[in-house]
């Protein structure tokens, strides 16, 4: 039996140069589209993280608010002693939640009416009186499951549940909420403040009547 030579032909210059230009065209524009791609979800986690810096911000104002507007103190006590006392802390818990309902824009179930910065319901973790008399501080804490807890420490030894050492009377609240996060996630934040309710309230009635002397005495 003969066999027959077969012929082996290499394919033409042109035709080889133009599939090679048509791969690295192909090449090209996968690259091109996945730069695009990488550059859009980068630019969505930078306004992200930015919408995250601004919320976060926003709620420290909003709870900073809210723990002083819970801070009802007696002012005949003032008055006599200079003392600055909570004296009634189930009426400035409900203070607390007016205020943080109102500051966020909530509702009676706490829930975020507008999902801007809040995606759910938020809930109080945690919410602490700190009433200091000379050197003893009276705590009078509320946990985000109802209980209630009384005890008292010695002042400079006292601290937040974030580790702030209390100095003056003063609010300490906890709040967690649902944040809409990158590609549509869901996730938990948390934001506590102190609130040092000598420093940030009663220094500005001590400003504003050293400025009505002063101008009297002018």
């Amino acid at each position: 039996m003969k066999y027959g030579k077969r012929e082996y032909r290499l394919p033409k210059t042109e035709n080889r140069q133009e599939t090679e230009k048509a791969e690295s065209g192909q090449v090209s524009w996968v690259l091109g589209l996945f730069l695009i791609l990488f550059l859009a979800i980068l630019l969505y986690m930078q306004l992200q993280l930015a919408m995250y810096k601004a919320s976060a911000r926003y709620l420290e104002d909003a709870l900073a608010l809210s723990n002083l507007a819970s801070a009802v103190i007696d002012i005949r006590e003032y008055g006599s002693t200079h003392k600055v006392h909570i004296t009634d802390q189930e009426q400035a818990y409900a203070g607390y939640c007016s205020a943080v309902r109102e500051n966020l824009g909530l509702n009676d179930n706490y829930e975020a009416v507008s999902h801007k910065l809040i995606s759910g319901k938020v809930e109080i973790r945690n919410y602490i009186i700190y009433n200091v008399t000379g050197t003893k501080v009276q705590v009078w804490e509320r946990n985000g499951d109802g209980r209630i807890l009384e005890w008292e420490g010695t002042l400079g030894e006292v601290r937040t549940p974030g580790g702030q050492t209390i100095e003056n009377t003063g609010v300490y609240s906890e709040i967690t909420y649902p944040v809409e996060g990158f590609l549509g996630i869901t996730v938990t934040a948390e934001k506590s403040k102190l609130v040092d309710v000598v420093s940030e309230y009663m220094g500005e009635e001590t400003n504003e009547k050293t400025e009505d002397e002063s101008g009297v005495e002018e």
